[in-house]
């Protein structure tokens, strides 16, 4: 999948990404009844702001930078990009704005929010591989050990959701 995408569009699916994270764990943070999940979600939406300052602050005019962006990013090629990403790699990102508009499932929530985070980890890792450039790379290395850490977050408070689910219906409640 990445070698067919030039750095520019790895770029536009990295903001893509960011951004659909960034909004799902706003609203998923609003919306989270246990103050557990509420904090596993605030601190995920902190962490997509970061990522996606960090895309936007790249200098990609460099050589140093990811790529070769135009002044003017086209917004008609960005919405065409991440379209691609929605209904490819990413299909979870497109089940996101559903999820959000509806009723509050912490288990349904962190579920999506987990095949997120592990479709960011492979994507980033193809990106990773197919890229050649020095900041780049170093870049997307410390994106990767990030969304790999959200995928240890959200596992650890879906295993406690599930234990303390398990527990409640062995004691009849």
């Amino acid at each position: 999948m990445i070698q067919y995408l030039n750095e520019d569009e790895v770029y536009r699916v990295g903001i893509c990404i960011e951004e659909a994270g960034l909004n799902f764990y706003t609203k998923m943070g609003e919306k989270a009844d246990d103050l557990a999940t509420k904090r596993v979600f605030k601190r995920l939406a902190r962490d997509e702001e970061k990522h996606l300052a960090f895309f936007e602050s790249m200098d990609l005019k460099t050589a140093g930078g990811m790529g070769a962006r135009p002044a003017d990013q086209d917004a008609e090629l960005s919405s065409y990009v991440c379209s691609l990403v929605d209904g490819g790699i990413f299909q979870s990102l497109s089940k996101m704005d559903k999820v959000a508009k509806g009723k509050f499932n912490a288990e349904k929530a962190l579920e999506l929010a987990l095949q997120v985070e592990k479709d960011a980890v492979l994507y980033y890792s193809e990106a990773y591989i197919a890229n050649k450039k020095k900041r780049a790379r170093e870049a997307l290395g410390r994106l990767i050990d990030e969304e790999k850490s959200h995928v240890v977050q959200i596992s650890k408070r879906l295993d406690n959701l599930r234990k303390r689910k398990a527990s409640a219906a062995r004691k009849g409640k």
